[in-house]
């Protein structure tokens, strides 16, 4: 299997409350390669969590993660 085919993959749960039409984004999101997860409450949280994974696997010299909870 290609390295980027799980490196770059995420598992996203969304929660019954999420509402896309009003712009309501709330869940759990997990990478796969790495098992890092966070809860979140935007798009913007949710975007921010997957920019962070892939700088830290574009760059395999950086801690993970930092900021992650368990779901």
């Amino acid at each position: 299997m290609d390295r980027w085919q799980y490196t770059s993959a995420f598992v996203v749960q969304f929660r019954p409350s999420t509402d896309v039409a009003a712009g309501r984004f709330q869940g759990i999101v997990e990478h796969v390669a790495t098992g890092d997860a966070t809860r979140f409450g935007s798009l913007e949280e949710l975007l921010d969590f997957v920019a962070r994974v892939l700088s830290d696997v574009d760059d395999p010299g950086r801690e993970a993660c930092s900021n992650t909870t368990s779901p």
